[in-house]
């Protein structure tokens, strides 16, 4: 019943109030992404526990940089075993291939 009463619209009028409508959605939803909310002390770490986290995480990468230096020294050893063995192949071969 209510409905009824309301007037129609002239052409274009419900498009001029869309329009105007999604503006002003636009524009709150950019204030709401450039100006978030404020964030409580709470929710920051404090000095401590951030010195603490470094230094575990400082810890954590000394341990990896030490195995991987271990691994690089193996495979050196590794390489240089190869190559001797390489070395002393040659040499046999030359002595078996040397005109006298």
């Amino acid at each position: 019943m209510f409905l009824l009463q309301i007037p129609t619209p002239a052409s274009g009028e419900i498009e001029r109030w869309l329009i105007s409508a999604a503006a002003v959605l636009s524009l709150a939803a950019l204030w709401k992404k450039v100006f978030p909310p404020r964030r409580t002390d709470d929710q920051f770490v404090t000095k401590l526990e951030l010195q603490q986290e470094l230094a575990s995480l400082r810890l954590e990468m000394h341990g990896h940089f030490l195995a991987l230096t271990e691994k690089i020294d193996q495979l050196g050893a590794t390489i240089h075993e190869r190559l001797a063995k390489l070395e002393s192949a040659v040499a046999r071969l030359d002595e078996r291939t040397k005109t006298h």
